[in-house]
């Protein structure tokens, strides 16, 4: 069984960077004799659906391959140069032993349920991604050891705490897995996170409709404005995912 993921392009808007879906789906190389041609549709075929949008259940393609467009993260890793890049994050400091962490945030950036992207909301998916919570039954993050604790030091401002050196705490707040929600979505338990429409995230694109199991429709966001400064603008797009035998 494939699975169709379906990108309805609308008509030409003024760019925007759709950052978090750029590593998914690269143009293919531009012919002499092409021109840009607003609007079309795109038919993607996946092998399976997803099963469950809790961030760090990431690394199962069908997961990331739908997070990666609805959330946005901490920082982004040039996969070019390997370098760790500014995203919501536009700084951040690291002590002499790698137990401290502090990140300036990106001003204006909000969840797509108009929540704001601030230190305490990055706080707490880090409480959540960091510890787990065994209430809600949600498991702590594979690519996130020795996590102690948040402090917001103001609206812009997180700071981190590991009971031991981390320093691998800076490449983690760059995969999939530390895609940021809202906290409306972090209140819900593991069971409900299979459902696309309970997952609120920042990135460009949102949740429209879904048919667990068969589809999935993704709108963008026309507010979005805090994609990835270090690539080339691609312009605005439209994503449907469906599925079928």
């Amino acid at each position: 069984m494939h699975h169709p993921f379906r990108a309805v392009m609308p008509s030409s808007r003024p760019a925007l960077a759709l950052a978090a879906c750029l590593a998914l789906h690269a143009p293919a190389p531009a012919r002499a004799t092409d021109a840009a041609t607003p609007g079309g549709t795109l038919l993607y075929l996946e092998k399976q659906p997803h099963k469950n949008l809790y961030p760090p259940a990431g690394g199962f393609y069908p997961n990331g391959g739908i997070l990666a467009q609805i959330t946005d993260r901490l920082t982004w890793q040039n996969t070019d140069t390997l370098k760790i890049e500014p995203w919501i994050a536009t700084a951040w400091s690291v002590n002499a032993d790698s137990t401290v962490f502090t990140f300036t945030l990106r001003p204006g950036v909000t969840f797509s349920d108009g929540t704001p992207v601030d230190a305490a909301a990055v706080a707490l998916n880090y409480d959540t991604f960091g510890k787990g919570n065994r209430a809600l039954h949600l498991p702590p993050s594979e690519v996130i050891n020795n996590y102690e604790r948040s402090e917001v030091i103001d609206p812009l401002t997180v700071r981190f705490y590991f009971s031991r050196p981390s320093p691998g705490f800076l490449q983690g707040t760059s995969v999939i897995g530390s895609g940021l929600v809202s906290p409306a979505s972090l209140r819900r338990p593991l069971d409900e996170w299979g459902d696309a429409r309970h997952v609120i995230g920042s990135g460009p694109f949102v949740v429209r409709d879904e048919v667990p199991g068969k589809s999935v429709d993704l709108a963008t966001r026309p507010d979005y404005a805090w994609g990835l400064t270090s690539l080339p603008r691609r312009g605005r797009a439209g994503w449907r995912a469906c599925a079928s035998s």
